[in-house]
């Protein structure tokens, strides 16, 4: 666990984890930075970028896959904030159809939903939407037939393919961690009118200054993706011809980029003279919006330390994991927020200690203890003087 106000000491914890996890191959290469108070305290570059040995650098692009879903919540609340779009909005006013097909039983039965799906549903992920490639239930196979994550496809289609499908849960009543951000990119497209990529760009990217972010990268910027039953199922191709923009899972971005948007959340909406959210919003986002007595999903135990359930001491905001007590098996201060990646990106911001902190790398198969050991290295370098212990 962790007390206020521990100052970063040294980062030679982090030098050793570092150094062990490239020795037991687990990590061939990673750029991350800490800051503390906004001042960087540990930058590290290393590592080959691809098979040609081309060396990671401070500038070198990652997928950051579900680290895109609080941009896209972000992007959702600036439109919260100037009126276009509501929390208690129905879902089916911009996915026409949305929610109708009903709730899938246990025993293959549908039943009429009690009410219908809600902007705040698919910021929590309880609006009764699952992913397909996480299970093997009936409803999971039903989501691969019907092509829902189809890169060369579009958001448009996805949602109406979507809305053709039962719920797995009544809404507001299970944590079913899926594509509810997904379809809240689209309800993004419906109200701005124009497509997620440009909407992201006017409402995060451009005034935030992170130039690098984007579904598509620039050709020979992004690391490698080693070849992996999670890259083959889940990440995009990257190509010109990609034409769908997920707004669960889609973005690239650097460290340097991410720190922006990272930044700006820990400072109350605004980075350097420009404000993205109203801070009154952003303390909105960062409340477990989690009712006692919400039932979880299946997959939720494989998010491992940020699932948002009591043992790991996190509840769930919109669009990201926030700590709502301490935990005597992972360090880390009361009102961090956080959320990882499949693809072995994760970040976490703890403003009891002043901490922002982001980690990217291509390590899908080995992101579990990535999550933990880094950032047990982090804290570790913080001082011990008994306001810090682990």
């Amino acid at each position: 666990m962790t007390g206020a106000g521990a100052t970063f000491a040294t980062s030679r914890p982090l030098e050793d984890w570092l150094s062990a996890e490239r020795e037991a191959g687990r990590l061939a290469g990673a750029v991350l930075e800490v800051r503390q108070a906004g001042k960087p305290v540990c930058l590290r570059a290393f590592g080959a970028k691809d098979s040609t040995g081309s060396d990671a650098k401070w500038e070198t692009v990652y997928w950051i896959a579900s680290m895109t879903k609080p941009i896209v919540s972000v992007a959702a609340m600036a439109l919260v904030e100037r009126g276009v779009l509501a929390l208690g909005d129905e879902v089916q006013s911009f996915i026409p159809g949305f929610g109708r097909r009903g709730v899938l039983c246990r025993d293959g039965a549908i039943m009429e939903a009690l009410r219908p799906p809600v902007i705040l549903d698919l910021l929590t992920h309880v609006s009764g939407v699952t992913y397909g490639q996480f299970g093997d239930a009936d409803i999971h196979a039903r989501y691969l037939e019907q092509g829902v994550y189809d890169f060369f496809s579009d958001n448009e289609r996805m949602a109406d393919r979507l809305a053709e499908l039962p719920l797995l849960h009544q809404p507001g009543t299970v944590f079913e961690y899926g594509m509810s951000t997904d379809l809240l990119g689209r309800v993004i497209e419906v109200v701005t009118g124009t497509t997620l990529d440009c909407a992201l760009q006017e409402l995060v990217l451009a005034p935030l200054g992170m130039h690098r972010t984007r579904f598509i990268p620039v050709l020979g910027t992004i690391a490698e993706l080693p070849p992996s039953p999670t890259q083959r199922a889940l990440a995009p191709p990257f190509s010109a011809d990609q034409t769908w923009f997920s707004g669960g899972g889609g973005l690239t971005s650097t460290v340097s980029d991410y720190m922006c948007f990272a930044e700006m959340l820990r400072l109350g909406g605004a980075l350097g003279g420009t404000r993205i959210l109203r801070r009154e919003t952003v303390g909105l986002m960062l409340q477990n919006h989690l009712p006692a007595g919400i039932g979880y999903g299946a997959y939720t135990g494989a998010l491992g330390i940020t699932a948002p359930w009591s043992g790991t001491g996190l509840g769930f905001g919109l669009g990201l994991a926030v700590r709502t007590r301490r935990s005597a098996d992972l360090p880390g201060g009361l009102g961090e927020f956080l959320w990882p990646g499949v693809s072995g990106a994760n970040f976490w911001v703890d403003p009891e200690n002043a901490l922002t902190a982001v980690f990217l790398t291509h390590a899908p198969e080995h992101r579990a203890q990535h999550r933990i050991g880094f950032r047990k290295a982090v804290y570790a370098g913080l001082d011990q003087d008994g306001r810090h212990a682990l």
